[in-house]
């Protein structure tokens, strides 16, 4: 989306809350400030209006997001607050579980493997943030591990979150964007082959390259935590003021069971507080499932 810039969100859909007993996925998909947003708009919206979506996928909310206004509220260090600190502390962050899967994955001694944040990797390879975010690897050196990316870079040389420094970088005040929600009763298992015909068509018109996901171009939301999280710093209403948790339909639904806006807003603020991270340990969840991972570990 292009044009004018604002200092406040345009909201071009207004969000449109689901009506009571009604639960369904509410799905934020935001573009990244990179790519070409009318394109990748024109994509979207052409994929969800075919007749195998149509009557499946609702558009609830489209607004054009100024980086004036996202800086100001500092949306993005947010958003991405657990990644930027393992960014920044490397290894000192790796739970005995985390450097276990590591060194399954790697097959290598975490004690032998020297594993730094992407700021240390910056000064320590001489590059810069967007050399290290394009610095290419194959496939399986890269580890998504607990909702951080490990890329091997050298020898026993591993970089986590390598992309964090690039990410905060795009995203300045010159940089606008369009987020949206999209509505729908279809499971997680149902929707994702609906994400890969976007990726695909991505692919087909030069927007993405064959062998890279579609995280490149876009973000969706992957659970319900996760829709919470992407609704707070991208979901506005006509008074530039975040969506309630009321309004969103896993809010309400935890609301329901009990929980206070505090409980909500303590779970997305400290998603490691349950010994793995929160956020990637529901993706894919029903509301049901993601509800009873946290009672399990920290009943209610």
């Amino acid at each position: 989306m292009t044009g004018e810039r604002r200092s406040t969100p345009k909201i071009l859909v207004p969000f449109q809350k689901a009506p009571d007993g009604v639960d369904c996925q509410e799905i934020v998909v935001y573009l990244r400030p990179e790519t070409n947003g009318v394109q990748t708009e024109s994509i979207l919206f052409r994929v969800f209006r075919g007749a195998e979506w149509n009557s499946q996928v609702k558009l609830v909310y489209l607004a054009n997001l100024p980086g004036g206004f996202l800086r100001q509220r500092q949306v993005v260090e947010k958003h991405y607050s657990l990644r930027l600190d393992f960014a920044r502390k490397g290894v000192a962050l790796f739970t005995v579980a985390m450097r276990a899967t590591f060194r399954d994955f790697f097959r290598v001694p975490f004690e032998a493997a020297e594993v730094i944040g992407a700021y240390e990797a910056l000064e320590r390879l001489n590059l810069s943030s967007e050399e290290l975010f394009q610095l290419w690897v194959p496939a399986e050196d890269i580890l998504e591990l607990e909702g951080q990316l490990i890329k091997k870079v050298a020898g026993n040389l591993f970089v986590v979150n390598y992309d964090i420094p690039a990410v905060l970088e795009k995203n300045h005040v010159g940089t606008d964007y369009a987020a949206m929600v999209f509505r729908t009763p279809l499971s997680y298992q149902a929707f994702r082959p609906a994400v890969e015909a976007i990726r695909k068509a991505l692919v087909s018109e030069g927007l993405l390259a064959a062998e890279r996901a579609e995280r490149r171009v876009f973000h969706w939301s992957k659970g319900p935590f996760e829709q919470l999280l992407d609704a707070s710093g991208h979901v506005y209403n006509v008074r530039d003021e975040p969506v309630s948790w009321d309004e969103l339909s896993f809010g309400r639904y935890l609301l329901a069971k009990g929980w206070t806006t505090t409980e909500i807003e303590d779970c997305l603020e400290r998603p490691f507080q349950f010994g793995v991270n929160l956020l990637s340990n529901t993706n894919f969840a029903t509301f049901e499932e993601a509800w009873s991972f946290v009672q399990e570990r920290s009943p209610r």
